[in-house]
């Protein structure tokens, strides 16, 4: 494959990429979660943990950046030796408990997590490499929409294998289904890189002393909280106060995936067709309006139709959110140095995530479940203050001007 594929090939082989990010988290927060009864506390440590992992990968994009392994290609090599050392960890990990063996379960988790975000690395650093800008909301439209897929299959599918054939078994099923889509990655063939070593920190420092990326800095900080805060309130929620079953919970959690992949996909072609901004406000008010509209009727979370209605419609919006959001950013990237600028949005996204997942494991043993909810309401709206901010187009004439004048000194002694 080269950057003159096809359209459709492009995208197989991100969605291909995306899904197997997507097995091994569905996998280690919802089937581990579920599997071994975890609290609201030890649920947001270990998400907590598993998200701070992520926060590596501006040292990881600026690597890639810098160091080209060859006629081999900077991005292939690291993702198949992810995808790797992925399957290793999870090899292992099959003979640990996140109860018995905690604090070996929580460093093989953190040690999954950083080859993942490798992984992710690499496969963000080719798609900024290969799409065209007409392209890109579509582009994480899908991975976004394959991720959902790969996490649903890892949480309820994965779930139903360690109860039917044990724990050692649901982490070989993993494995085989993360390895699988990295065959797609075997037949790429990169473009040179555009980036000259010695530019790499000048233009990293330019990039970020505009006013847009400054901005999208603040930006990554606080967008999009509401899941985040909330996630680890749920599923002790419906498990251990609102009394649905294991089954109903992994369905609960699978509709998740699947309205949240169909929501990533909308919100692609509406980031495409309407524009990131516009179409990332909307996403977040409907996320807010979904969270606020639950918390006001707790006299009816004991039906499971309505947990199901809940869990429909926040997935669409959040799909909707997430996607647009990876597609913001890459619009506010400078392309000279995609991955690292990019995954430098992503480990600041990865490290809200943390500390609000942290974060809502106490608080949900410490307040209502209604306030919780109306909580990611509140937070879910207040970061759109920025939106209007954050112009792509004169992010990028920022861009152009900083690499000029980078090219011109770099010309002379």
């Amino acid at each position: 494959m080269t950057s003159g594929a096809t359209l459709r090939s492009r995208m197989l082989i991100f969605g291909g990429l995306y899904f197997a990010q997507g097995v091994p988290w569905g996998f280690c927060t919802v089937a581990i979660a579920l599997h071994f009864n975890l609290s609201s506390a030890g649920l947001g440590d270990l998400s907590s943990v598993a998200w701070l992992a992520w926060a590596s990968k501006p040292l990881l994009g600026a690597l890639m950046d810098r160091l080209p392994f060859g006629r081999l290609g900077r991005r292939r090599p690291c993702i198949l030796l992810a995808e790797a050392g992925m399957a290793l960890s999870l090899l292992v990990m099959a003979f640990a408990s996140p109860l018995h063996d905690r604090r070996l379960f929580l460093v093989l988790l953190f040690l999954h997590n950083l080859l993942a975000a490798a992984q992710d690395v690499g496969t963000d650093g080719l798609a900024i490499d290969l799409l065209a800008e007409n392209e890109r909301g579509r582009a994480n439209g899908i991975m976004s929409a394959s991720k959902y897929a790969g996490v649903a299959l890892g949480g309820q599918g994965l779930l139903l294998v360690a109860s039917a054939a044990g724990w050692p078994a649901a982490c070989g099923s993993a494995i085989a289904l993360l390895l699988i889509p990295a065959m797609l990655v075997i037949g790429v063939r990169e473009s040179p890189s555009p980036t000259q070593r010695r530019h790499l920190l000048r233009l990293a420092l330019r990039a970020f002393s505009t006013p847009v990326a400054l901005l999208a800095v603040g930006f990554a900080l606080v967008v999009d909280l509401a899941d985040s805060l909330i996630f680890p309130l749920t599923y002790p929620l419906w498990r251990n106060q609102l009394h649905f079953s294991e089954q109903q919970v992994a369905s609960v959690a699978t509709l998740g995936g699947l309205v949240g992949a169909l929501g990533a996909l909308l919100g692609g072609v509406l980031a495409d067709r309407f524009g990131c901004r516009r179409t990332l406000l909307g996403g977040c008010l409907a996320v807010a309006g979904t969270n606020l509209a639950f918390s006001a009727c707790r006299g009816l979370w004991g039906h499971f139709p309505v947990l199901l209605a809940y869990t429909a419609a926040e997935g669409i919006a959040a799909g909707v959110v997430f996607a647009t959001t990876l597609a913001l950013f890459m619009d506010l990237t400078n392309p000279r140095i995609g991955a690292t600028q990019f995954q430098i949005y992503m480990a600041l996204l990865n490290i809200k995530d943390a500390g609000a997942q942290k974060l809502g494991g106490r608080l949900a043993e410490r307040i209502s479940a209604p306030a919780m909810f109306g909580l990611g309401a509140i937070v879910e709206v207040l970061p759109l203050v920025l939106l209007p901010w954050l112009d792509a187009r004169r992010a990028q004439e920022d861009f152009a001007r900083g690499a000029t004048q980078a090219d011109t000194k770099a010309g002379h002694p």
